[in-house]
């Protein structure tokens, strides 16, 4: 079924307007190892925008990534979570972004944990009886201001925008997002990295979302 959606960014991105961002182990360019330290992944990611010569970098999904080794609650059963189950979109602190579905607000939470996403919204999508969510992580806190369970949000509505590194998780500034099927009971949060070992089960839950960014 082919879903019809408002650009994430308010309006479609030409490949001319941004540029990818690999934070994978197979990126020569990378010190990998070193992506867990912020300071360097900062610098790598406005490097990178800045070499582009461009204001957004895309990326990310089914990556398998060490930057989350920093964090100890991405650890589960003794093995690492480290395939990212999102895209992230790259931009400067408190770009907005519209929501690209009609929905209700499923849960929304500020995760403070170091790595974990900070601000974050959740919203339930029900397009011709299938149901399925969208979640928005390391958002500015102000966007959670007002929220409540329920609430209907349109396609095309400013939804969010994302916060500084002291709201939103420790990061650079950046926009995850993530489709989820079945929300397994969670509220205001979802994992955005899982381990090898459960890679399969989650990337069936949470399908590549890139047709909801409006990018060309």
């Amino acid at each position: 079924m082919k879903i019809e959606s408002f650009p994430l960014l308010g309006q479609k991105l030409h490949p001319s307007e941004y540029c990818q961002i690999d934070l994978s182990s197979s990126n020569s360019e990378l010190e990998y190892n070193r992506t867990s330290d912020p300071q360097y992944l900062d610098s790598f990611i406005n490097e990178t925008l800045s070499k582009n010569h461009v204001l957004f970098g895309v990326g990310g999904y089914a990556e398998k990534r060490a930057v989350y080794r920093a964090g100890t609650h991405f650890s589960s059963d003794g093995n690492d979570r480290c395939i990212h189950l999102g895209i992230d979109i790259w931009a400067k602190v408190y770009t907005t972004f519209y929501a690209p579905l009609d929905g209700v607000i499923h849960s929304f939470k500020n995760n403070n944990l170091p790595f974990d996403y900070g601000g974050t919204i959740i919203l339930q999508h029900d397009i011709e009886g299938h149901v399925f969510h969208s979640l928005y992580g390391h958002l500015s806190l102000t966007s959670l201001i007002g929220l409540k369970k329920g609430m209907h949000i349109k396609a095309g509505q400013a939804l969010c925008q994302i916060g500084d590194w002291h709201e939103n998780g420790g990061w650079p500034s950046h926009l995850h997002f993530q489709i989820i099927r079945d929300m397994q009971g969670n509220e205001g949060d979802y994992i955005g990295a899982c381990t090898e070992n459960e890679r399969d089960f989650y990337l069936d839950n949470c399908p590549n979302p890139a047709p909801f960014l409006g990018i060309e």
